[in-house]
């Protein structure tokens, strides 16, 4: 009896699922993570998928993976490697991508690092990586494919975080691109509009990614404190958060309840905000002192 209720529900599940094979779309960072997710997403709903990552291997894979959730035929799946920070890369294949696999209806902007760890101790070099691949990467895949989708529209989808509108502790570099991220899609959602193309910014929590695993290796103490005890959430739910929310023409897609708590707190009380998150920082300094580890 268990069985057979799964079963019906994955077939509503399904049959709720909007059609989109008649859509294309692009997805940076699309190899691993929330990208792939989110590629696995589009997939299932029959759309047509790019993938753009820099690492072949890893493409590769994704592509072998997808190919195995596609069923008679569709969808067209194909994959570009190139450094989406590189504009050079950008304007030589793109464009002969387009060509190839047509415009994009969706462009989901995921490529993404990050390198928690105090201030002092992030070197120059990380925090460019971060704003160039953050920050540039997203200006430059939507410099070149935005001209394709004025014709007809469509939709952009900048990957941003809850550090990207709240500035955490062991995130200054990460969360400086991060803002910038939302801070062009504000700009954007306004200029381009008058095309059709609808702008959307997801901000996920701590999620449940290869990318999380590497920054817990270098986060402050006092940055995890700030975590807490919560769950991240799996790349699988912020994906389905994605969809749902661009279907509904939202610009702050954030997925999971507690995000909108914060998202809300963050415009409606700053201060007190502000004063939470130092007590959770304090706490943590004193038991690094009590461990003479601070």
């Amino acid at each position: 009896m268990p069985q057979l209720l799964n079963v019906t529900q994955n077939l509503k599940s399904k049959s709720s699922m909007k059609d989109y094979s008649t859509k294309i779309a692009y997805i940076t960072g699309g190899s691993s993570g929330i990208g792939l997710s989110l590629a696995r997403e589009f997939v299932r709903r029959r759309a047509s998928v790019v993938l753009v990552a820099r690492d072949k291997d890893r493409l590769e894979h994704a592509r072998n993976e997808l190919e195995s959730l596609a069923s008679h035929g569709y969808p067209n799946l194909s994959v570009v490697s190139l450094d989406i920070s590189n504009i050079d890369q950008v304007r030589e294949m793109l464009p002969k991508t387009v060509e190839l696999s047509g415009v994009p209806d969706i462009l989901v902007n995921s490529a993404g690092i990050a390198y928690p760890n105090y201030f002092e101790r992030i070197p120059y070099e990380r925090f460019i990586d971060m704003v160039n691949i953050n920050l540039i990467g997203t200006w430059n895949s939507i410099a070149v494919l935005e001209p394709f989708m004025r014709n007809r529209g469509g939709n952009i989808v900048n990957i941003s975080s809850i550090a990207g509108f709240i500035g955490t502790f062991g995130y200054t570099a990460y969360s400086a691109s991060k803002f910038g991220v939302i801070g062009l899609s504000e700009a954007l959602r306004g200029e381009l509009k008058r095309y059709g193309i609808c702008v959307s910014v997801l901000c996920p929590p701590d999620t449940d990614t290869p990318q999380l695993v590497e920054e817990n290796k270098t986060k402050p103490a006092e940055t995890k404190a700030l975590s807490g005890k919560s769950k991240p959430m799996s790349s699988e739910a912020v994906a389905k958060a994605c969809i749902r929310g661009l279907e509904k023409g939202k610009f702050m897609i954030i997925p999971g309840s507690s995000g909108k708590m914060i998202y809300m707190a963050r415009r409606l009380f700053p201060s007190l905000v502000n004063w939470m998150m130092d007590r959770e920082v304090q706490r943590a300094q004193r038991d690094l002192k009590k461990n003479s580890i601070y």
